[in-house]
């Protein structure tokens, strides 16, 4: 029993002492760690004047793009549209049975004639009424009669007239056509399908033109205007395109960012709808801004940030950019002038830890 209890209480003091043993270790590397002086370079915050460059990444769109809806109901008895097949404005996409709406035309037509003939004897039988009047040969209500017949027949016309006009703008819409000049970016109706009205028929794309969707802050709006030069690289065909501001949105999105769009020629048609692009704006004009030279920035998701040196501390801070050139960056909060930021050594950093500068 006492040899026992003996040999608890020694495993146990030994395990005490290797716990207490590693503790210290541990306790003494972190000291090592803490005490650790890290060697930075450092460059001064400082107001200089930049000339405003931006870039951004977006999707080409043609100048116009619509997808084309049936208006009425019936068969497809034929498809003119193809992928990637020009079309002008007006040309047909697809044909719908018509032969029920030339029917219903030609009825109408008939209907429309009937009212005239109606029309012209109510206006005969008013005038021969009026003369009989004018002679006492005839009543008042007898001449108050032929006038609201003449009214009822001007009503009948004007129904007939609307009836022939329908007849006829359906028979017209049993051939889908196209809005605009352009190409067929996707059809999506075969021969022999039943359509209905708001069934989709062709995607059309005017690629006269090309368009790009970019977002810029609202420092920089002032800098730009609708005419201003912009660049356009498309990495698809390894090509620069010169493009130009064609709108300014007037009101800020949720992240305070204002639309441009910008339109480019495409007289060849090499561009294409959905290619990926990247836009860079320039201006010859400069403004004084807050920069810190680019390779102190420290990108992580979407936040930035930088170190800032304080005597021999490495404090981190958030910033929001601005414009950027091909050696600094624009710093619109977080840092001010006469600051430090670190330019060299900061991947190794933490906040707070010891530094000694040798630039």
């Amino acid at each position: 029993m006492f040899r026992k209890y003996y040999k608890t209480v020694l495993t146990f003091a030994v395990l005490s002492g290797l716990l207490s043993l590693s503790s210290c270790k541990e306790s003494e590397a972190e000291q090592v760690k803490k005490d650790e002086v890290f060697t930075v370079k450092t460059a001064n915050v400082e107001v200089a004047p930049m000339t405003l460059s931006f870039k951004a990444t977006g999707t080409l769109e043609g100048i116009r793009e619509a997808t084309v809806m049936s208006e009425t109901q019936g068969r497809v008895v034929s498809v003119q549209a193809r992928n990637g097949v020009r079309v002008g404005a007006g040309s047909s996409l697809a044909v719908v049975e018509s032969e029920l709406k030339a029917i219903a035309v030609k009825q109408a037509e008939a209907g429309r004639l009937t009212a005239e003939a109606a029309h012209q004897k109510a206006l005969l039988d008013l005038k021969r009424t009026q003369e009989l009047f004018d002679q006492k040969a005839t009543t008042k209500s007898q001449l108050e009669i032929s006038e609201l017949s003449v009214k009822s027949a001007e009503a009948q016309l004007k129904a007939a007239e609307s009836g022939e006009s329908l007849a006829r703008r359906q028979l017209s819409d049993a051939s889908v056509r196209a809005p605009f000049a352009g190409v067929v970016a996707m059809k999506y109706v075969n021969q022999g399908e039943l359509l209905g009205p708001g069934v989709r028929v062709a995607t059309l794309v005017d690629d006269s033109k090309m368009k790009m969707k970019i977002n810029i802050g609202e420092l920089d709006v002032p800098m730009v205007k609708i005419g201003d030069a912009v660049t356009i690289r498309v990495d698809a065909l390894a090509k620069e395109f010169e493009g130009r501001i064609a709108t300014i949105s007037s009101k800020a999105d949720m992240a305070r960012t204002y639309m441009l769009e910008v339109e480019l020629p495409n007289a060849n048609h090499e561009l294409k709808s959905g290619m990926f692009a990247r836009a860079e704006i320039r201006q010859d004009a400069a403004r004084e801004v807050t920069v810190v030279p680019s390779e102190a920035i420290i990108t992580s998701g979407q936040r930035s940030q930088v170190y800032v040196a304080e005597g021999n501390v490495a404090k981190l801070k958030a910033v929001k950019l601005g414009s950027s050139d091909r050696t600094n960056v624009e710093i619109t909060e977080g840092v001010k002038a006469g600051e430090k930021v670190i330019t060299f050594g900061q991947n190794q950093l933490k906040d707070g830890a010891k530094i000694t500068v040798k630039n």
